[in-house]
């Protein structure tokens, strides 16, 4: 979820009842809570492998959260110049649960248990821009913002609707893949792998992934169409030396620890060998993949170039 909806969902959360006890420190302490997590951005003045492999890392795990709660608790109290610490730190700390829990919803992923496991997390329920939660959230901080008196009513509607909403997504996701198990179980379809991700605009648009033995497919899904599906076949990674000295590099084990279903091509290119890695369950809005890692190699395998996602990789 993105940085901001995440402080609209904060500053709604800070109208359950905190707002109405404790004023204006209530809705910054749930603010600060919900977009610190984000404070993780800056590795990428590291370059994008850092932000591959730390952005929802540590700042989003749920055992460093009372932790980091404590430095935010800090600073708010500096800011209000108070030290009632006992009813700031839990407004922080629910602020930040807010933004792990919103992070977990979507496909990108999320090192929940970090430092102890590095294990990804998606529960792949929703795009990771998503106007049914956006919206809403903004309309109950108008609403409350202008009708005081309705904020904490307002409010808990809002998040009954946000849960009934995501309940929605669970079991259209699940009606999906069951759909396209069923599929693949009359075509005879020998699976190693399946999933379904959202699209812009789930629960109604869906895309599916693929593995077989030989080969990857997509499929788009629609919750409102009965059409049969059609399966979009991709082939499996190229195998040659440029692509195995790819996949050994420092930065390709990241991606492949990153990725779901990772799928890397090659292709000459005058002197150059170039070896594209990419992650199928990302190919849904454009003909381009987003954050394709890419390498370029002369022809004695050293590496040239390497870009993620169109920026430079600097330490090669």
């Amino acid at each position: 979820m993105d940085t901001i909806t995440h402080g609209l969902i904060g500053s709604l959360g800070s109208k359950t009842g905190y707002y109405q006890k404790f004023g204006k420190i209530a809705t910054y302490s749930f603010l600060f809570g919900s977009v610190f997590p984000d404070v993780d951005v800056i590795v990428a003045v590291l370059g994008p492998d850092f932000t591959l492999r730390y952005h929802r890392g540590i700042t989003h795990s749920l055992i460093a959260a009372p932790l980091f709660s404590i430095l935010v608790m800090f600073i708010t109290g500096l800011i209000f110049k108070t030290r009632e610490y006992k009813k700031i730190y839990p407004m922080v700390l629910l602020g930040m649960y807010s933004h792990i829990f919103f992070d977990l919803i979507t496909s990108y992923g999320t090192v929940v248990f970090d430092p102890i496991s590095v294990k990804r997390y998606n529960w792949n329920l929703v795009f990771i821009l998503d106007p049914f939660i956006t919206l809403p959230v903004i309309a109950g901080l108008i609403i409350s913002y202008k009708r005081r008196t309705l904020a904490l009513k307002t409010s808990f509607i809002i998040f009954l609707f946000l849960g009934s909403y995501l309940l929605t997504c669970f079991f259209v996701k699940e009606f999906n893949k069951n759909r396209l198990l069923s599929f693949v179980k009359v075509n005879n379809i020998q699976v190693e792998k399946l999933d379904v991700y959202p699209r812009p605009l789930a629960p109604f648009l869906w895309l599916g992934v693929i593995e077989t033995k030989d080969s990857f497919y997509r499929v788009r899904i629609s919750s409102l169409s009965k059409d049969p599906l059609v399966l979009e076949p991709y082939s499996k990674s190229d195998m040659n030396d440029f692509v195995d000295a790819a996949r050994l590099h420092r930065v390709a084990k990241t991606y492949y620890w990153f990725a779901d279903f990772p799928v890397a091509k090659y292709l000459k290119s005058g002197e150059e060998h170039i070896v594209e890695i990419y992650d199928l369950k990302f190919w849904m809005l454009s003909k381009r993949a987003p954050f394709t890692l890419r390498y370029v190699f002369d022809k004695a395998k050293n590496i040239k170039e390497i870009t993620l996602g169109g920026r430079k990789v600097r330490n090669i």
